[in-house]
């Protein structure tokens, strides 16, 4: 049976997305941040709770620098993508587990004007910006 490795998060940017020069990628820029995702559910006496959680998010090369170009702390995101799992040794010499979403595409979720050159209409596969539709 084929596997199936697919998830679509909304949440917002922790902070300011970060770039590297990946090692083992040949120098490719490696992007990362980190978004939060909120949820809320009423618990067994119908109090609501809310909870947030923090998912890693990581994009390669050009669709990388796109993020770090248009994507700041606090911005709202659909990401697009698939769940890696991987392991290191830590200092102290034990394995850490983390889980990562290897971003595919995204879509900006606030609907900014676009002014001074800056603008939400950007194509996540070329980096291209779109003209704005007005609504």
């Amino acid at each position: 049976m084929r596997s199936f490795n697919k998830v679509m998060l909304i949440g917002r940017l922790t902070s300011d997305p970060i770039v590297y020069e990946a090692r083992k990628e040949g120098g490719k820029p490696v992007t990362t941040f980190s978004i939060a995702l909120n949820r809320n559910w009423k618990n067994s006496e119908g109090i609501l709770v809310e909870k947030t959680d923090f998912q890693k998010v990581v994009a390669f090369g050009k669709l990388g620098e796109i993020v770090a170009k248009y994507l700041k702390k606090g911005k709202p995101v659909l990401v697009a993508g698939r769940l890696q799992a991987n392991s290191y040794q830590a200092q102290d010499g034990s394995k850490r587990y983390v889980t990562e979403v290897v971003m595919e595409d995204f879509n900006f979720m606030d609907s900014a004007p676009v002014k001074n050159g800056d603008t939400d209409a950007v194509d996540a596969a070329t980096g291209e910006v779109r003209e704005a539709v007005a609504a």
